[in-house]
């Protein structure tokens, strides 16, 4: 990072979740894994359900597919994701049987989604995300995922990058150097951006229990007993 930073005025990290920003800039903030497995991927059905399913250890969630509309009697399709420990295979034939074996007759739509499932339309990834950094070091500042990583259970994460480009881009206009700019930028987003990491963190620790998901669920049920918040 010195070479580039020394010979500019300004140096943005928006290089992801594996930044070769940070990790040359703030030592020891290399990406850690959650030790989960996630597959996910489209399926030319129409969604049996719009809904994610809590499991002992495993969530499976099924959404419309963005964009896709009924044609006649085509189907819209559905955008389906699943979480597991962690486990990998040679193919992605293989990982879709063992997620059969984790989840198969659990519930009827998660039983038509599992049917309709190909390994082709299929992605098998980890859930990486980044331990608390300060987001600027001297003229250097960090967005989005290079500064935040997080887990995907708030549905937040492309929302905090766009959120840093605007701050970014309005402390740079209305400060008068660089330097006040960055002071000013991480005091718009620091907190923030490490308070929807944090809470997407707790959310896929709940989602993913194993030995407490009967005491979740329970006191889940109860929360909703109460009616509308």
């Amino acid at each position: 990072m010195r070479p580039l930073r020394d010979e500019a005025d300004l140096l943005l990290g928006a290089d992801g979740t594996h930044s070769l920003v940070r990790r040359s800039g703030w030592p020891g903030a290399a990406a850690r894994s959650h030790g989960v497995t996630v597959l996910r991927g489209t399926a030319d059905i129409d969604p049996p359900e719009v809904a994610e399913t809590w499991g002992g250890g495993w969530l499976v969630g099924i959404t419309p597919l963005a964009g896709a509309t009924r044609t006649g009697t085509a189907p819209a399709g559905t955008n389906w994701f699943a979480c597991l420990p962690e486990h990998r295979t040679p193919s992605v034939a293989e990982d879709l049987a063992h997620l059969r074996d984790v989840v198969g007759g659990r519930r009827a739509p998660i039983e038509t989604l599992l049917d309709a499932i190909r390994p082709e339309t299929t992605l098998v990834h980890g859930i990486h995300t980044v331990p608390a950094i300060a987001p600027v070091r001297q003229n250097v500042a960090l967005l989005g995922d290079a500064a935040h990583a997080m887990a995907p259970n708030l549905g937040h994460g492309a929302n905090t990058a766009l959120e840093d480009a605007d701050a970014l881009a309005a402390a740079l206009r209305e400060r008068s150097s660089i330097p006040a700019a960055l002071r000013d930028y991480a005091l718009r987003r620091a907190a923030v951006d490490q308070a929807w990491r944090l809470g997407s963190a707790v959310m896929l620790q709940m989602a993913m229990m194993q030995s407490r998901a009967g005491l979740r669920d329970r006191a889940l049920r109860r929360i909703a007993s109460l009616g509308p918040l």
